[in-house]
């Protein structure tokens, strides 16, 4: 359903995330968030070098997605970064004494590489020095390196909402990653989207990330129900997703991953529906069609028929959406489509799913994947569909041939909410609470 494994990096960073002070050895090995340095040693008020401006570089990574103002990464451990080691230890959890040892430096280099919130904001000083690399500011495009590249990446962190932007590696390397989050930047900015950090750039990543601003992905406009879409990698190194949390920030409805093809069903599958629906979300499991052998679609929904009604969901209960059928390209990173897949196949999955629950399932796919692996078929222009379409060029996502309109829209990748660990797709709804929930099963005049 548009989505992929973690990258390596992240998965790995985000299984030995800090989860408070009983744990004390988050990390095997120091790790230079910041680019500065690996050497992490005891510090405290007094101490000055490359480790206090490391550690006031992460500070501020760390704090901001809490509205904490960064500090000035100087080298010189101060009473403000004695005042933010403390609030940041509050934050986290541990031990409040101002110093930054072993677990201190642990939580840092887990929190500065994957912000979180905690309940505690302050307001400092606005500093000019928040990463400590470099003042130059020259024009940066693809391909360029050292120090000015590292000032650069550690600013977008800043600059940009992390629960919708995974922050670059601070590794000195302009490369693909650093120019798309250029782009980004510039679009949020209204600038000329080159991917070149010139002087108007510059002058913007330099203003949010000083600040207390964040540049975050707009929403499609006019849409005010919001959802998420879930499956094992929003589980990173077995973490829960805290639904209650995700209602109370505004998420009303998700699709949790059920099975794919013949042989897999998520392991948090039962979890996951249930705990969405015991804190108020409407939900729907989701089956994603694997096509690799031919014929199997009344097989995938037969298992995927089991795997749900074990945990309870029968579509016809109060918060429960229709099932959702995904049928989209090959999910091993070729773009292909399935070889076998088919018209009448996909049919075969959507008339028994459809027969058992006495719903019609909504598909979800993209125009594109109808278009270049189904012959730009007409035959499900009567499902309701949620679409898949990332580009902020839109204000739609484009029907598929023979279709009048769209249910939800899957519009990024990259959101990262109140409760979720990890990236997560999110979705709108087209259409009003009370369209929302008549499709749950809640309230009078329900489907």
């Amino acid at each position: 359903m548009g989505r992929t494994a973690l990258p390596v990096a992240a998965a790995v960073l985000l299984a030995t995330a800090w989860t408070g002070a009983a744990a004390t050895t988050a990390f095997a090995a120091p790790v230079a968030v910041c680019g500065h340095t690996t050497d992490q040693p005891e510090l405290r008020q007094g101490a000055t070098g490359a480790s206090v401006v490391e550690a006031q570089c992460q500070l501020n990574l760390a704090t901001k997605a809490s509205r904490y103002t960064p500090i000035a990464a100087d080298g010189s451990f101060g009473s403000g970064t004695l005042a933010r080691v403390k609030a940041f230890q509050a934050c986290a959890g541990l031990s409040v004494d101002g110093n930054i040892g072993p677990q201190t430096w642990a939580a840092l280099n887990t929190w500065s590489a994957h912000p979180r919130r905690c309940g505690t904001s302050t307001t400092s000083a606005v500093q000019s020095s928040v990463c400590g690399h470099s003042s130059a500011q020259p024009t940066l495009r693809k391909g360029a390196n050292g120090v000015d590249v590292k000032e650069l990446q550690c600013r977008l962190n800043l600059a940009m909402d992390p629960f919708h932007y995974a922050p670059l590696t601070i590794d000195g390397d302009f490369g693909g990653g650093t120019e798309n989050r250029v782009v980004q930047l510039q679009m949020c900015a209204n600038l000329g989207t080159d991917g070149v950090a010139g002087p108007n750039t510059w002058a913007k990543v330099v203003e949010w990330s000083r600040t207390g601003g964040y540049c975050a992905p707009p929403k499609p406009a006019g849409y005010s129900i919001d959802g998420v879409d879930t499956a094992k990698y929003q589980h990173p190194g077995g973490a829960a997703i805290d639904w209650a949390k995700l209602r109370a920030g505004g998420v009303e409805f998700a699709t949790v991953k059920a099975t794919r093809g013949l042989n897999v069903t998520d392991e948090y599958l039962s979890a996951d529906l249930s705990g969405a629906r015991a804190a108020g979300l409407a939900v729907a499991p989701y089956h994603f069609y694997t096509a690799t052998a031919a014929d199997t679609g009344a097989a995938q929904a037969d298992r995927f028929i089991n795997a749900v009604r074990a945990t309870g969901y029968t579509a016809q209960r109060a918060g429960d959406l229709p099932p959702v059928f995904d049928l989209e390209r090959m999910d091993d990173g070729s773009g292909r489509c399935p070889p076998y897949a088919t018209v009448a196949d996909a049919k075969a999955w959507l008339d028994r799913v459809e027969s058992a629950f006495g719903r019609r399932p909504i598909i979800y796919t993209q125009r594109s994947f109808l278009d270049d692996c189904m012959g730009s078929t007409t035959a499900f222009s009567a499902y309701p569909l949620q679409l898949a379409d990332y580009r902020r060029s839109i204000t739609q996502p484009p029907l598929p041939n023979g279709s009048s309109s769209w249910l939800m829209w899957q519009y990024t990748e990259s959101a990262i909410p109140d409760g979720i660990q990890a990236p997560v797709t999110a979705d709108v709804f087209n259409g009003t609470q009370a369209d929302l929930d008549r499709l749950a099963n809640r309230g009078a005049g329900s489907r």
